[in-house]
């Protein structure tokens, strides 16, 4: 039996509480426990007894729960019974190392249920507290070699941290469970590689099956599909070709999911011909064609504006049932294309079919009349919705209001961003950017500052766009002494990361002939490693051409070969016009 020492030092109570969230009060130790006492609380729990246990003047800590835990590991039940009971104190929650230990004793018992439970906890507590990755990793480590138990638990934590989208953490396990002597389950594999597909790490994913095919790792057909997906979803559509048929080789048969993967990536690059190839493919593999199949060929057609041959799938798509997603995307492409005629058409084709409206076909209609300049069918649509079992989100409300700033009709605009508040549906920052934008394009800057500051109160962090949009409407304005408060704010909170905030700045100094300040914001771009595009130095270049410094707009010039870049038409007529 361990006797339990609370001493001030590396590992007191109060370094450990530090750690913990600010939920949670730290609890003022001024009791030590007895070794008596703890015998008595290991053999209550031992009997089950937690009621018993509850009544004890004990106040729970950190020390104490792993000093039970490690007298009690080979009792699960027991150890099970502390834990929950110390999750129900009212000023305490157990740290990391708590829950290293108790994911281990539970995994040893195969209790996998509960282990996976206190595994997202221990996620979640790591994550509140900012506990870096490597520090939890090193306690699980620990407590392995010291149990000597199954490291079960390192595969769980990986899938667990993949499962919640935390890649680089599932990538530190990952990278550092063969130190262990432990190989990731297949599941947990596909779970790491599905998670940094669905993030966009696309070459990651690709590296880390190749990683994982070195250490041992026998790929099957859903993590073939996987890397199908990668592939195609970052517009390598022949490497994922070739992929499929290396599966092939392995004796991985690929599935209509496999090939929906490769469909997609020839729509996305345009390419009908390669997707209608795959299509014909899936028939001499003897796999049956589906809804989605066709869906995906519909969705290729709608982005080329090929309305005819999308329409035609429908006729096609008639021996199933056909379900709203698929007239929807019809819908939209209509209403990207402006015939609203046509899309309403199509909407009530659906609607004759039995099917009902939805939230996304609703918004295609609203978008599609607001980029029309129909804003008055939109808000029609809108209206509508209410009749169809729905309510308007977020996305219908700022179509709307980009729809009425278009239109001049900025009161109305107001109106709708408090309207969408009554309602219920919060303004994001791209409401309030679409405000702005149409506020400052009517060269109403004073109430775009007011909406500035009201998205602010409410609480909405304005982002590099909706700071792009204020400059620019202070630039236009001549407005220098605001427009360079906003370029403070920018720099000071690091949202100068892309060429169109640099160039909304030069554009608006060079037209003011404010060259010498167009040099120092060109200098600021080079030092914060932002590399200035075609569009940066035609605006330098035309800027000194206008101010009669041919020599100046002569070395832009050169830099932009120097960069790779070659120098358009405008660029040099802009110098002709200084000569």
């Amino acid at each position: 039996m361990l006797t339990l020492l609370l001493v001030m030092g590396k590992h007191s109570f109060f370094f450990l509480s530090l750690r913990r969230s600010f939920h949670w009060s730290p609890i003022n130790e001024t009791k030590l426990v007895s070794p008596e006492l703890l015998t008595r609380i290991c053999r209550l729990l031992v009997l089950r007894r937690f009621d018993s246990v509850a009544k004890l003047p004990i106040k729970f800590s950190d020390d104490i729960i792993i000093d039970i835990l490690r007298n009690l590991r080979l009792n699960p039940d027991a150890c099970l019974g502390v834990f929950r009971l110390a999750l129900t104190q009212p000023k305490f929650r157990p740290n990391y190392k708590c829950y290293c230990n108790i994911v281990h004793i539970l995994s040893k018992a195969r209790l996998f249920d509960e282990t996976k439970l206190y595994l997202k906890q221990l996620v979640d507590v790591s994550a509140n507290t900012h506990l870096p990755i490597r520090v939890v990793w090193a306690e699980l480590v620990k407590v392995y070699r010291e149990f000597e138990f199954s490291p079960t638990v390192f595969d769980m934590i990986l899938k667990v941290y993949a499962e919640k989208g935390l890649v680089n953490d599932a990538l530190y396990v990952f990278d550092n469970m063969g130190k262990c002597g432990r190989k990731p389950s297949l599941r947990s594999c596909n779970s790491l590689l599905s998670s940094l597909v669905k993030v966009g790490q696309y070459d990651m994913s690709v590296c880390v099956y190749d990683q994982m095919v070195r250490v041992g790792i026998t790929p099957d057909l859903f993590m073939c599909s996987i890397v199908v997906n990668a592939y195609s979803r970052s517009g390598k559509v022949e490497e994922a070709a070739r992929f499929i048929e290396e599966m092939e080789c392995m004796g991985v048969e690929p599935n209509a999911v496999t090939y929906h993967s490769l469909m997609n990536g020839y729509v996305n690059q345009g390419d009908m011909v390669g997707a209608k190839g795959v299509m014909n493919l899936m028939a001499d593999k003897g796999i049956a064609r589906n809804m989605i199949t066709f869906t995906l060929l519909m969705k290729g057609y709608c982005k080329q504006f090929n309305m005819r041959e999308a329409e035609n799938l429908l006729c096609e798509m008639k021996e199933w049932v056909v379900d709203a997603h698929a007239y929807g995307i019809l819908i939209d492409g209509y209403c990207q294309m402006g015939k609203m005629d046509d899309a309403v058409r199509i909407r009530d084709l659906m609607l004759g079919s039995g099917l009902k409206m939805n939230l996304v076909i609703c918004n295609s209609l609203i978008n599609g009349y607001c980029k029309n300049g129909q804003v008055n069918q939109a808000e029609s649509v809108a209206l509508q919705m209410v009749d169809w079992g729905l309510k308007p989100d977020c996305y219908s409300f700022s179509t709307l209001i980009n729809g009425y700033c278009r239109e001049g009709c900025i009161r109305e605009a107001n109106i709708l961003v408090d309207k969408m508040i009554h309602k219920g549906v919060e303004p994001t920052v791209v409401t309030y950017n679409t405000l702005l934008k149409g506020l400052c394009r009517e060269g109403a800057v004073d109430d775009a500052m007011h909406a500035w500051h009201l998205m602010v109160k409410r609480g909405v962090r304005p982002n590099e766009v909706g700071y792009c949009t204020m400059l620019d409407g202070f630039l236009k304005r001549e407005r220098l002494d605001e427009a360079f408060r906003i370029w403070k704010e920018i720099l000071a909170r690091g949202l100068a990361t892309s060429c169109i905030t640099f160039n909304t700045m030069l554009t608006g100094l060079c037209k003011m002939g404010k060259m010498a300040e167009a040099e120092m914001v060109f200098q600021k771009m080079i030092d914060l490693g932002c590399s200035p595009d075609g569009m940066t130095y035609r605006i330098l270049n035309d800027g000194y051409s206008r101010n009669g410094n041919v020599e100046r707009a002569f070395i832009i010039k050169d830099m932009m070969k120097n960069n790779a870049i070659s120098p358009s038409i405008e660029v040099h007529n802009s110098i002709i016009g200084g000569l």
